[in-house]
């Protein structure tokens, strides 16, 4: 008996025998285990654009990309968008998450976070839940950070208490007195 267990190894599975009949079964069984396991964020799959690489068009990702070299044009993802120190975009952007160390030039819509790091250059809007700025970043554009809401839960959007310039003087008059006021 001692035997045999010595030829199947230590673990009992034959794994160190070359020709045993279940090692590949085993092998088999160990890979769908790993599949099956949630992925860390450290081992999601990234795709990178270098610095010697420059693309113009429309780019659509999964999970995450790096861009570290020139980009012009559209990019469209739910995934995570990093802009390296030297990546230079001129683009309209819309992405689940964003982190800017290098330059920007057009409209970033995101649906969670946008990180500007110290190296970061904005020239364009930026709409996001959430927004974090290191000190030395450069910003030309408007900042829109509002957590995004449902239509059924936004509320009904009342009366300003601020006149409406577009209206005539009279219009606003009569309003507030009650009373229709002729133009003169």
């Amino acid at each position: 008996m001692s035997n045999i267990l010595r030829r199947l190894g230590t673990n009992g599975t034959g794994s160190s025998i070359p020709n045993y009949p279940g090692r590949e079964e085993a092998q088999k069984m160990i890979i769908q285990d790993k599949l099956q396991q949630p992925m860390s964020h450290s081992e999601l799959k990234e795709t990178v654009i270098s610095p010697d690489a420059e693309f113009k068009g429309s780019l659509k990702f999964k999970d995450s990309l790096r861009i570290d070299g020139n980009f012009e044009g559209e990019i469209d993802s739910q995934g995570t968008l990093f802009v390296g120190r030297s990546g230079a975009l001129k683009a309209e952007i819309h992405v689940g998450n964003i982190i800017v160390e290098g330059k920007i030039e057009g409209n970033v819509t995101c649906e969670d976070k946008i990180e500007l790091r110290s190296t970061a250059k904005m020239f364009g809007d930026i709409q996001a839940a959430r927004l974090t700025i290191a000190e030395g970043v450069n910003i030309v554009g408007k900042c829109s950070v509002t957590a995004q809401k449902s239509s059924a839960e936004q509320p009904r959007q009342e009366k300003s208490a601020r006149p409406d310039f577009k209206r005539g003087k009279e219009e606003r008059l009569s309003e507030k007195i009650g009373s229709p006021v002729a133009a003169e």
